[in-house]
């Protein structure tokens, strides 16, 4: 179990590490943690379930600014662990993932505080003139930003492993199923808050179409997201020819009429 939770830790570290030092490519996301902790449990095809599963529901899910809804990386990576050594259905991993994300943006927080904290001794050095030594204060920084989290990821997995467990033993079948039904509604949710920041009118029939397809040509997610795409570079190249050729327009309508000899002379 230790060598378990030091390869669940690693992978926490991975996550937080690349979404603060390395531009944010997204390896924070649920579909790449549980991806991720699939492969380092030895279980890869259960990891990319549940990270599909988790996806879905935090689809609409963005920090913006100083606000951070929920950690997607720490519910991802628990939620996936825990319910890959369990054994257990994937339901129980949406259910462990909602509230470890939003008690994990405390820890985030008090880290964020303590950071914030040091930026006057970050200025210190930088006004004394003393830029490596300012650099390597931010090199550190960002390289202990993902130690507290792997460091919960470690104990959580170590010790709580047989809690949920014998939690998850304990739940009767008919809550189960009830779980497993909510967690086939949640991904709708995040469905919801991501079409609430980018509804519009003109969105709305590539909505019904999409509903269509689902419900009443039985077309998987798979086909509707190729369709989907290939409309998507359809648009993007219209819209860049019809650009590029307004752009062609206006420089000739803007462009100085030409003034022969004759008429510029008696203009002078």
């Amino acid at each position: 179990m230790i060598t378990q939770a030091l390869l669940v830790a690693l992978v926490l570290y991975i996550a937080k590490f690349s979404d603060h030092g390395l531009g944010q490519p997204l390896v924070e996301r649920p579909l790449i943690c549980g991806a991720m902790v699939g492969v380092v449990l030895g279980d890869f095809q259960q990891g990319i379930i549940i990270g599909a599963s988790l996806e879905l529901i935090f689809l609409g899910t963005i920090t913006i600014g100083g606000s951070v809804p929920a950690d997607l990386a720490v519910g991802s990576v628990l939620a996936s662990a825990f319910t890959i050594l369990t054994k257990a259905e994937p339901a129980v991993a949406v259910a462990l993932a909602l509230p470890i994300s939003l008690l994990a943006v405390f820890v985030y927080q008090v880290e964020k505080l303590i950071y914030t904290g040091l930026v006057e001794k970050y200025d210190a050095l930088l006004n004394a003139g003393r830029d490596k030594a300012a650099l390597g204060m931010t090199f550190g920084m960002m390289l202990f930003y993902g130690v507290p989290f792997a460091i919960i990821a470690f104990f959580g997995i170590l010790y709580g492993t047989d809690v949920i467990r014998s939690l998850v033993e304990s739940i009767p079948p008919t809550v189960m199923r009830g779980m497993t039904a909510v967690g086939g509604i949640l991904p709708a949710l995040g469905f919801a808050i991501l079409l609430k920041s980018l509804w519009n009118k003109q969105l709305a029939a590539f909505f019904f179409i999409g509903f269509a397809l689902a419900a009443y040509l039985q077309l998987p997610i798979m086909g509707i997201a190729i369709l989907a795409g290939a409309v998507a570079v359809y648009l993007c190249f219209t819209e860049f020819n019809q650009l590029k050729m307004f752009n062609s327009l206006k420089v000739t309508t803007t462009a100085p009429a030409a003034v022969d000899d004759k008429e510029g002379f008696f203009n002078d």
